[in-house]
């Protein structure tokens, strides 16, 4: 981290003034913990965040039944809560000179702990990727908060928002729509080289980019009887009151992931997503017939290709989680590396992409571990659905988590793959205007290298003032700059 750390002047090379207070706490970098740092300010600067854990602190402390606080998750987010929003803890140092310093703050040791028990990444002292951290916060936030309140004050919920996709095959013209659960977007960058680097692209351009048609060769229409060419392309069918974008920043060069140092302009005023609302069923539109694409395990085993395992553990190599190599490798048809990593990076934001794929693995139709449907049933999901999930994972726990996770009760058992019109969610009429107001900068070559910062708005339009979390340095950010962020969160103005 000392090699890539982040500018504390200002554009005259004045140095930015520390600062220190309720929410303006800092935390102290554990050795490369940066990634989670910087993810936990943006995340306990959203109200929802702040208000779950922050004044209901001493009523949990009081009541925790665990026999060990440092390994309940609750505990420690109270404690993490109250640590960065009390204002307790921030406190400016003085410099031999007696001017005011920047503070210590507070060490997350307990924290990281607990969010990272068991984890074969996130448990180590090495850097990693913050939006891949930003996702296993949420599952573990998930996990515990079904034990509260039946998961009605799941902070979680502001990231939560629908997709339509809309495949229309080019044969018979007729349409398919699928509503999908979602709590991020990845979005593409365009590449404009310069002589020296690349020109900076507008938000707006790579919203177009990720909404537009794209061509979906081969498919197997249900009407015409044969492959056929379709096109399909994604929109919001509902906005989240907190978007999470991710920046697709990284290529894969010579079987080396690089950086695409491209900067995005985005507005720190009102940003409008109306333009990307889904449409719905259109006039004159005739829907695809319904077909049941779900197939049999014993057949789909026999099917499916068995994956090239040395392209797969390249692609474990560089970062990416075991599922999504597995799946990438599988729909490219072992076509080596190259086109996998690029197939990962165009997926990331299917609702899907953690589910496994049904690659031919004998064991996904054994007998199901009855110590991990247990486990599993113990967090409140019925157990036929702890089962299928489990032998749908091959018999891996945290993969059928991550499914039972994804997909509410009421519509596990529910066929979504052919839908002749999406149910409109009362939520789709809301406000589809947004506004910046937390990101996270990356600084380096890799995303396993370099050093995350955050930026965070405190309060909202004319008013509000922007601030500077390096680690434990905290300051006021006069002039923001977002250009080269690789996670943003947009607050919805209601």
């Amino acid at each position: 981290n000392l090699k890539f750390d982040f500018s504390m002047t200002t554009a005259d090379g004045a140095k930015l003034e520390p600062v220190a207070g309720p929410g303006l706490t800092g935390l102290k970098n554990l050795g490369n913990s940066c990634y989670m740092a910087s993810v936990l300010q943006c995340v306990f600067g959203i109200d929802r965040f702040r208000d779950r854990y922050f004044p209901t602190a001493a009523d949990h402390f009081a009541t925790c039944t665990q026999a060990n606080p440092a390994q309940c998750l609750l505990c420690q987010l109270h404690k993490l809560a109250t640590g960065l929003w009390s204002g307790r803890y921030a406190n400016l140092e003085t410099d031999s000179e007696g001017r005011p310093a920047h503070q210590a703050g507070i060490a997350p040791s307990t924290f990281k702990a607990a969010v990272a028990k068991d984890h074969y990444e996130f448990s180590t002292m090495r850097q990693q990727d913050a939006f891949e951290f930003l996702l296993h916060l949420e599952k573990q936030v998930d996990v515990v908060e079904r034990s509260v309140n039946s998961g009605n004050s799941n902070p979680n919920k502001v990231f939560d928002f629908t997709t339509e996709e809309r495949l229309q095959c080019l044969g018979c013209q007729k349409v398919r729509y699928r509503v999908e659960p979602a709590r991020s977007v990845s979005l593409p960058v365009i590449k404009r080289p310069l002589d020296a680097g690349f020109a900076p692209v507008s938000l707006a351009e790579c919203l177009d980019v990720m909404t537009a048609e794209e061509a979906v060769d081969g498919y197997q229409c249900p009407q015409c009887e044969r492959p056929t060419q379709a096109v399909k392309s994604t929109r919001f069918a509902s906005f989240p009151k907190v978007l999470a974008v991710q920046v697709r920043r990284f290529e894969l060069v010579n079987w080396v992931p690089e950086k695409l140092d491209i900067s995005i302009q985005v507005p720190l005023s009102e940003v409008s997503l109306e333009a990307y609302r889904a449409r719905g069923v259109q006039p004159g539109e005739e829907p695809l017939p319904e077909s049941d694409d779900i197939p049999n395990p014993a057949v789909a085993s026999q099917q499916q290709p068995v994956v090239d395992e040395e392209v797969v553990s390249q692609l474990e190599a560089m970062g990416f989680p075991r599922v999504r190599c597995v799946k990438a490798v599988s729909k490219t048809g072992n076509c080596g590396a190259e086109a996998a990593m690029t197939w990962i990076f165009e997926h990331m934001d299917d609702p899907d992409i953690d589910v496994p794929e049904a690659v031919a693995q004998s064991e996904s139709l054994e007998a199901v571990n009855p110590v991990a449907v247990e486990q599993l049933a113990a967090m409140g999901f019925a157990r036929d659905r702890v089962e299928r999930e489990l032998r749908n994972a091959g018999g891996d726990a945290e993969r059928a988590l991550d499914r039972l996770l994804s997909i509410p009760d009421d519509e596990a058992d529910v066929a979504m793959e052919s839908v002749a019109e999406p149910t409109i969610d009362d939520s789709q009429s809301r406000n589809s205007a947004f506004e910046l107001t937390g990101f996270v900068s990356h600084k380096g070559s890799s995303v396993h290298c370099g050093h995350y910062i955050a930026s965070v708005r405190h309060g909202s339009g004319a008013d509000s003032k922007w601030f500077m979390f390096n680690d434990s340095k905290v300051v006021a950010q006069e002039e923001p700059q977002p250009e080269q962020t690789y996670v943003y969160f947009f607050t919805r103005l209601d």
